[in-house]
């Protein structure tokens, strides 16, 4: 499996790395060259689709930089953007050839947003082309290699969970990394510099080197913080492409072989382009976020009980009641999301069938009856859709909530119960509980964004394992009576 690891050798060109027409070309023959190539990339992909080859043709450029790679780690590519600083421009993009810090702040987009704000606008050719490692073929051709793979091993009982956590896996465990980081440099600041702070006020001598070393400190780690998670940023959102574009090719593989739909309809497929793709993007995104809430979570309770003793763990308990809150809810959410998708894919194929026979509708004067139709359907969807609504809306508003609840709740059975209360421990305790509400706050999305995923990957599934209807032949004179013959994609 460690040649599906990174890609590079199912790396291949495709139409989208020709050179974007340049402003200096006269239009007449920029508009024919355009229309010529679009001609020939339409002939040559109906023939390639037809005869089972492969949708692309190759590059010369191409195989000279896979050449390149050629005996290098397969990590070669990915540790460069360790570096703090890179001068390189070897790649065509230029988040390839950005440093860390670059990478993690986005400051590889600074040129075109200063082209873009001295122009006041931007056109195609502006824009730099798909990096190879964003390139759909290359990560379709990564993720169906790893799909096949598990066919082989697991057959029927194949999880395409698996295949995705496989295919992302390395790029998530470092962004977890990331986000450990983070939630670390967030409990710092509060435990350590935060109360230091409180009580270097009190004091009634003032020692100036040791309050600018705590405004150091404390600065340090607002700076790691924001950092990190700017990093974690950074890789989810990169791997959530990678993951939406191989993803969405293999459907259009799959989709261009089809002989028949079968007990697909045109409105589930098109439902399934056009959205549980942006679902499975928005849970490579989000999702890995919810690894930090546990974290910060245990770190928490445990320093507030030092801090306060046992009444602080009142609050903690309020923190840890709202994860299971946060389970029901995905629930809920992937029951509704079931549901709607079910509705969904009936409107999108009653709209195709009426669009497709407005004519006999008109003639046959049917317009009122699929009117009432259509309009049945879009009352049921909306139900689902206000519902899912109204659950999703509790819990993002429980969440800003959850603070003053833990903090009311902690202070007043602290003082009922005769205990002292400094400010100190007051304002490093509320710091403590805001620390931790950062996990409180994404729970919500990643909770909804992977149970939407997991509903998407289901339904990717069936498609990617629906087989072609199988042909029954029957032989006189053979020791079989019956040949079964299964063309599968």
């Amino acid at each position: 499996m460690k040649e599906h690891d990174l890609g590079k050798d199912c790396l291949a060109a495709g139409s989208g790395y020709r050179a974007v027409p340049s402003r200096d070309v006269l239009p007449g023959n920029e508009v024919d060259h355009y229309q010529l190539s679009n001609v020939q990339d339409a002939l040559e992909t109906a023939g390639r689709a037809e005869g089972g080859f492969p949708l692309d043709g190759g590059s010369v450029s191409h195989t000279k930089e896979l050449e390149e790679d050629a005996g290098r780690s397969k990590y070669h590519h990915s540790v460069g953007v360790l570096k703090p600083f890179r001068s390189t421009s070897k790649h065509q993009h230029p988040v390839d050839n950005a440093g860390l810090f670059s990478f993690m702040t986005f400051n590889w987009l600074t040129p075109l947003a200063l082209f873009a704000h001295k122009k006041g606008q931007l056109f195609l050719e502006d824009v730099w082309a798909v990096s190879r490692w964003e390139s759909c073929e290359t990560n379709r051709r990564r993720l169906a290699g790893l799909w096949e793979e598990e066919l082989r091993l697991k057959g029927d009982q194949a999880s395409l969970h698996h295949v995705v956590w496989l295919f992302c896996r390395t790029r998530l465990l470092l962004s977890i990394l990331c986000l450990m980081v983070t939630q670390l440099a967030g409990f710092s600041g509060p435990a350590f510099v935060v109360r230091r702070l409180l009580e270097y006020t009190q004091r009634s001598e003032p020692d100036l080197p040791f309050g600018l070393l705590l405004v150091l400190g404390l600065l340090t780690t607002e700076l790691v913080r924001s950092w990190s998670l700017a990093l974690t940023w950074a890789l989810n959102y990169r791997t959530g492409t990678r993951l939406r574009g191989a993803i969405l090719t293999m459907a259009f593989h799959k989709i261009l072989r089809l002989r028949s739909l079968r007990e697909k309809s045109i409105g589930e497929l098109i439902n399934m382009c056009s959205t549980d793709g942006q679902r499975m993007f928005e849970a490579a995104a989000v999702g890995s976020l919810l690894a930090g809430g546990p974290l910060v979570a245990v770190l928490g309770m445990v320093y507030n009980l030092s801090v306060l003793g046992p009444t602080s763990l009142l609050g903690s308990a309020v923190f840890i009641l709202f994860y299971p809150t946060m389970m029901f809810s995905s629930r809920l959410t992937a029951y509704f999301r079931r549901k709607g998708v079910a509705v969904t894919d009936q409107r999108v194929q009653k709209m195709n069938e009426i669009l497709n026979y407005i004519k006999f509708i008109k003639m046959y004067a049917w317009v009122k009856a699929f009117s009432q139709a259509v309009r049945r359907i879009r009352d049921e969807e909306r139900q689902i859709l206000e519902s899912t609504g109204y659950f999703q809306s509790i819990t993002v508003g429980i969440a800003p909530i959850v603070v003053v609840i833990a903090s009311v709740a902690t202070f007043s059975t602290h003082m009922l119960l005769g205990y002292d209360l400094t400010a100190a421990q007051a304002f490093t305790v509320v710091t403590m509980f805001n620390a931790m509400t950062f996990a409180l706050k994404v729970t919500p999305f990643s909770v909804k964004s992977l149970s939407e995923a997991s509903v998407a990957m289901e339904r990717f599934k069936n498609m990617t394992s629906s087989s072609r209807p199988s042909l029954i032949r029957t032989c006189e004179g053979c020791e079989s009576d019956v040949f079964l013959i299964a063309l599968k994609l």
